[in-house]
Protein backbone atom coordinates (compact mmCIF):
# COMPACT_ATOMS: atom_id res chain seq x y z
CA UNK A 1 0.00 0.00 0.00
CA UNK A 2 2.81 2.29 0.18
CA UNK A 3 2.72 2.81 -3.49
CA UNK A 4 -1.07 3.55 -3.82
CA UNK A 5 0.05 6.73 -0.68
CA UNK A 6 2.84 7.65 -2.53
CA UNK A 7 1.38 7.97 -5.69
CA UNK A 8 -1.79 9.70 -3.92
CA UNK A 9 0.78 12.31 -2.63
CA UNK A 10 2.11 12.97 -6.31
CA UNK A 11 -1.44 13.77 -6.81
CA UNK A 12 -1.91 16.48 -4.10
CA UNK A 13 1.18 17.64 -4.92
CA UNK A 14 0.68 18.01 -9.11
CA UNK A 15 -3.17 19.35 -8.37
CA UNK A 16 -1.41 22.37 -6.19
CA UNK A 17 1.01 22.98 -8.90
CA UNK A 18 -1.04 22.82 -11.45
CA UNK A 19 -3.73 25.44 -9.57
CA UNK A 20 -0.62 27.53 -8.27
CA UNK A 21 0.66 27.94 -12.26
CA UNK A 22 -2.51 27.65 -13.97
CA UNK A 23 -5.61 29.10 -12.24
CA UNK A 24 -7.70 28.96 -15.39
CA UNK A 25 -7.57 25.56 -15.63
CA UNK A 26 -8.29 22.16 -13.71
CA UNK A 27 -5.76 19.43 -12.92
CA UNK A 28 -5.93 16.50 -15.70
CA UNK A 29 -8.17 18.72 -17.62
CA UNK A 30 -8.67 16.58 -20.96
CA UNK A 31 -6.70 17.96 -23.73
CA UNK A 32 -5.81 15.78 -26.84
CA UNK A 33 -2.12 15.83 -27.47
CA UNK A 34 -1.22 16.05 -23.72
CA UNK A 35 -0.92 13.10 -21.31
CA UNK A 36 -0.05 12.85 -17.66
CA UNK A 37 2.71 10.98 -15.87
CA UNK A 38 3.35 10.50 -12.37
CA UNK A 39 6.29 8.68 -10.82
CA UNK A 40 7.88 7.92 -7.88
CA UNK A 41 10.81 6.76 -6.18
CA UNK A 42 10.99 4.48 -3.16
CA UNK A 43 13.97 2.65 -2.21
CA UNK A 44 14.01 0.52 -4.91
CA UNK A 45 10.85 0.89 -6.07
CA UNK A 46 9.90 2.87 -9.11
CA UNK A 47 6.04 3.26 -9.82
CA UNK A 48 4.73 4.92 -12.79
CA UNK A 49 0.99 6.16 -13.60
CA UNK A 50 0.47 7.31 -17.42
CA UNK A 51 -2.72 8.73 -18.36
CA UNK A 52 -3.76 10.11 -21.75
CA UNK A 53 -6.66 11.01 -23.84
CA UNK A 54 -7.96 7.94 -25.49
CA UNK A 55 -8.02 9.74 -28.75
CA UNK A 56 -4.25 9.72 -28.05
CA UNK A 57 -3.61 6.37 -27.23
CA UNK A 58 -6.84 3.95 -29.27
CA UNK A 59 -7.25 6.74 -32.34
CA UNK A 60 -10.87 7.13 -30.92
CA UNK A 61 -12.99 8.18 -27.66
CA UNK A 62 -16.10 6.79 -28.36
CA UNK A 63 -17.01 2.39 -27.80
CA UNK A 64 -15.30 0.11 -29.99
CA UNK A 65 -18.16 -0.68 -32.40
CA UNK A 66 -17.23 -1.81 -35.52
CA UNK A 67 -14.45 -5.36 -36.37
CA UNK A 68 -11.54 -2.40 -36.78
CA UNK A 69 -12.16 -0.08 -34.13
CA UNK A 70 -12.11 -3.06 -31.55
CA UNK A 71 -8.71 -4.38 -33.22
CA UNK A 72 -7.33 -0.93 -32.66
CA UNK A 73 -8.63 -0.81 -29.11
CA UNK A 74 -7.15 -4.67 -28.40
CA UNK A 75 -3.79 -3.37 -30.22
CA UNK A 76 -3.89 -0.05 -27.99
CA UNK A 77 -4.40 -2.47 -24.72
CA UNK A 78 -1.67 -4.85 -26.21
CA UNK A 79 1.18 -1.51 -26.10
CA UNK A 80 -0.14 -0.50 -22.92
CA UNK A 81 0.77 -3.88 -21.89
CA UNK A 82 4.15 -3.66 -22.72
CA UNK A 83 5.66 -1.00 -21.00
CA UNK A 84 9.33 -1.39 -22.06
CA UNK A 85 8.18 0.28 -25.45
CA UNK A 86 6.79 3.41 -23.77
CA UNK A 87 9.62 4.38 -21.37
CA UNK A 88 13.57 3.44 -21.22
CA UNK A 89 15.59 3.33 -18.17
CA UNK A 90 19.88 2.86 -17.08
CA UNK A 91 19.74 -0.94 -17.41
CA UNK A 92 22.73 -0.41 -14.99
CA UNK A 93 19.54 0.07 -12.27
CA UNK A 94 18.50 -3.33 -13.22
CA UNK A 95 14.91 -2.43 -13.26
CA UNK A 96 11.94 -5.60 -13.42
CA UNK A 97 8.06 -4.59 -14.12
CA UNK A 98 6.63 -6.32 -10.94
CA UNK A 99 3.15 -5.60 -11.23
CA UNK A 100 1.23 -3.69 -13.59
CA UNK A 101 -2.47 -2.59 -13.84
CA UNK A 102 -4.33 -1.17 -17.08
CA UNK A 103 -6.94 1.76 -16.12
CA UNK A 104 -9.39 1.57 -19.73
CA UNK A 105 -11.27 4.20 -20.82
CA UNK A 106 -12.99 6.28 -18.34
CA UNK A 107 -15.37 8.91 -20.20
CA UNK A 108 -15.01 12.59 -18.93
CA UNK A 109 -19.12 13.18 -18.10
CA UNK A 110 -21.35 12.85 -15.32
CA UNK A 111 -23.04 9.84 -14.79
CA UNK A 112 -23.04 7.04 -12.36
CA UNK A 113 -21.66 3.66 -13.17
CA UNK A 114 -20.44 0.91 -10.41
CA UNK A 115 -16.89 1.05 -10.53
CA UNK A 116 -16.09 -2.31 -8.71
CA UNK A 117 -15.83 -4.39 -11.19
CA UNK A 118 -13.74 -2.40 -13.36
CA UNK A 119 -11.25 -1.59 -10.90
CA UNK A 120 -10.92 -5.64 -9.89
CA UNK A 121 -10.52 -6.10 -13.74
CA UNK A 122 -13.56 -8.03 -14.34
CA UNK A 123 -15.17 -5.71 -16.56
CA UNK A 124 -13.87 -3.38 -19.36
CA UNK A 125 -15.98 -0.31 -18.94
CA UNK A 126 -17.33 0.96 -21.82
CA UNK A 127 -20.80 3.29 -22.67
CA UNK A 128 -22.87 3.74 -26.07
CA UNK A 129 -23.44 7.53 -25.76
CA UNK A 130 -24.49 9.68 -28.28
CA UNK A 131 -23.43 12.52 -27.36
CA UNK A 132 -19.46 13.49 -27.62
CA UNK A 133 -17.43 12.54 -24.39
CA UNK A 134 -13.97 12.66 -23.57
CA UNK A 135 -12.28 9.29 -22.24
CA UNK A 136 -9.21 8.72 -21.07
CA UNK A 137 -7.29 5.56 -20.12
CA UNK A 138 -3.71 4.47 -18.92
CA UNK A 139 -1.82 1.97 -16.77
CA UNK A 140 0.82 1.65 -13.60
CA UNK A 141 3.42 0.23 -13.53
CA UNK A 142 5.44 -0.54 -10.81
CA UNK A 143 9.31 -1.64 -10.87
CA UNK A 144 12.14 -3.08 -8.59
CA UNK A 145 15.54 -1.93 -9.25
CA UNK A 146 18.31 -4.11 -8.03
CA UNK A 147 20.87 -1.26 -8.47
CA UNK A 148 18.49 2.15 -7.51
CA UNK A 149 20.95 4.21 -7.08
CA UNK A 150 21.85 3.95 -10.91
CA UNK A 151 18.41 5.26 -11.72
CA UNK A 152 18.88 8.68 -12.03
CA UNK A 153 16.32 9.25 -15.23
CA UNK A 154 13.88 7.77 -17.35
CA UNK A 155 13.20 8.15 -21.51
CA UNK A 156 9.55 8.56 -22.58
CA UNK A 157 10.22 6.45 -25.71
CA UNK A 158 6.28 6.40 -26.01
CA UNK A 159 6.18 9.66 -28.31
CA UNK A 160 7.04 6.68 -31.28
CA UNK A 161 4.30 4.92 -30.26
CA UNK A 162 1.60 7.30 -29.75
CA UNK A 163 2.66 10.10 -32.47
CA UNK A 164 -0.72 11.64 -31.46
CA UNK A 165 1.05 12.40 -28.02
CA UNK A 166 2.62 15.87 -28.05
CA UNK A 167 3.39 16.46 -24.59
CA UNK A 168 3.48 14.80 -20.98
CA UNK A 169 2.90 16.64 -17.49
CA UNK A 170 5.34 14.65 -15.17
CA UNK A 171 4.91 14.93 -11.70
CA UNK A 172 7.20 13.30 -9.58
CA UNK A 173 8.84 12.56 -6.25
CA UNK A 174 12.09 11.48 -6.02
CA UNK A 175 15.12 10.68 -4.08
CA UNK A 176 16.40 14.43 -4.67
CA UNK A 177 13.13 15.55 -3.51
CA UNK A 178 9.50 16.55 -5.46
CA UNK A 179 9.68 17.35 -9.40
CA UNK A 180 7.47 18.69 -12.14
CA UNK A 181 8.62 19.11 -15.98
CA UNK A 182 7.21 18.50 -19.66
CA UNK A 183 8.09 15.85 -22.18
CA UNK A 184 7.65 16.47 -25.72
CA UNK A 185 8.99 14.25 -28.56
CA UNK A 186 11.93 16.47 -29.23
CA UNK A 187 12.80 16.44 -25.37
CA UNK A 188 11.98 13.45 -24.00
CA UNK A 189 14.49 12.36 -21.53
CA UNK A 190 14.27 13.51 -17.16
CA UNK A 191 16.76 13.29 -15.27
CA UNK A 192 16.92 13.47 -11.52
Amino acid sequence: MKAVTLLLAVATFAAHANHDEHESHSHGAHEHGHGHLNLVVDGDQLMIELQAPAADLVGFEHAAKSDEEKAQYAKAIARLQQPDTLFRFDPAAGCKLTQQELQTAKEDHDHDHDHDKAASGEHEHHHDHDEAGHADMGAMYTYTCATPAKLTGLEATLFSVYPSLEKLSVQGILPTGQTAAELTPSANKLSW
